[in-house]
C-alpha cells in the first residue's frame, strides 16, 4: 500500500496542480491566510485557537484547516515527538490516574504545535471531563466539532466528485468514528480514499455503504517530501 501511494503521489509532479480540490478552493485559503488585513490571517487565528478563544467561528475553523497545508508544521504522514509522549501517556491512564494533569499538559503543548490536530480536542475533551473540569471541556468540544463539521461541509462523500476534503487521513477515521461507523475496506482510487463500512450496527433505511475522501493535498504534500529527500548517490 506504501509503495502504490508513493508511485501515484509521484504522478502529482506531472499534472498542473488545479488549487480547486473539490468544493475547496485552495487559492482563495492560501491568500486569505497570508494577508495580514484578512480576518483569517492565519497567524491571528492560530493565536486565537491556542489562547481558548470560544468566538471562533465556522469560516474562522474553514480556513485554519484548510490553511493549515501551507504551514511549515503540517507534516500529514508523521507524528511529533511531543504528540507520541502523549499518546503514550493517554493510553497508560486506566492504570495510573495520577498521570491525568500531566497528560493534559502535554495535550495542551500539541495544540500549540498543531492547532487543528482533531483526535487530540477529543482526547482533551475526555480528560477533562474525567476530572470534572466541564467549562474548560466546553472548549475543546466546541473545536473538534467546529474541525469535523469544515470536513463535512466540504462534500457529502456520496461521489469522487463530491467527496469530503480532508488534509490528514486520520481525519478520515476522526469523521467516521463520530458517525460510528466501522470500516472494513479501504481502497485509494486516484486522489480520493474509498471507505467501506460493516453493515453491523446500521439501520437498513439510513445505512452508509461508503464514503469518499479526497486526500491530494496529504498526497502532494508526500510526494513533495519524497521529490525533497536527500537519496543515495548511485555508486
Amino acid at each position: 500500500m506504501k509503495l502504490s501511494l508513493f508511485f501515484l503521489a509521484l504522478t502529482f509532479n506531472f499534472i498542473a496542480f488545479n488549487q480547486k480540490v473539490a468544493s475547496v478552493d485552495f487559492d482563495d485559503v492560501k491568500q486569505r491566510i497570508y494577508d495580514s488585513t484578512s480576518a483569517y490571517f492565519y497567524a491571528h487565528l492560530y493565536d486565537r485557537i491556542v489562547s481558548g478563544d470560544t468566538s471562533i467561528n465556522d469560516k474562522d475553523y474553514w480556513y485554519l484547516y484548510y490553511g493549515n497545508v501551507f504551514q511549515e508544521n503540517y507534516h500529514p504522514y508523521g507524528i511529533s515527538t511531543k504528540k507520541k509522549e502523549f499518546n503514550n501517556f493517554y493510553t497508560k491512564i486506566d492504570q495510573d490516574s495520577s498521570k491525568v494533569a500531566e497528560t493534559i499538559l502535554l495535550g495542551e503543548q500539541v495544540l500549540i504545535e498543531n492547532a487543528v490536530d482533531i483526535e487530540v480536542y477529543l482526547k482533551m475533551f475526555l480528560l477533562l471531563v474525567s476530572q470534572n473540569e466541564i467549562e474548560q471541556a466546553k472548549i475543546y468540544a466546541k473545536h473538534y466539532y467546529g474541525f469535523l463539521n469544515v470536513i463535512l461541509s466540504s462534500g457529502d462523500g456520496k461521489a469522487a466528485s463530491s467527496a469530503f476534503v480532508v488534509i490528514s487521513v486520520d481525519d478520515e477515521y476522526r469523521v467516521v468514528g463520530n458517525l460510528g461507523l466501522k470500516v472494513v475496506e479501504q481502497s485509494l482510487i486516484n486522489d480520493c480514499d474509498l471507505l467501506t463500512f460493516s453493515k453491523k450496527n446500521q439501520s437498513r433505511k439510513s445505512r452508509i455503504k461508503q464514503l469518499y475522501f479526497n486526500v491530494r493535498m496529504p498526497l502532494l504534500h508526500y510526494s513533495s517530501s519524497y521529490k525533497n529527500a536527500d537519496l543515495p548517490e548511485k555508486e
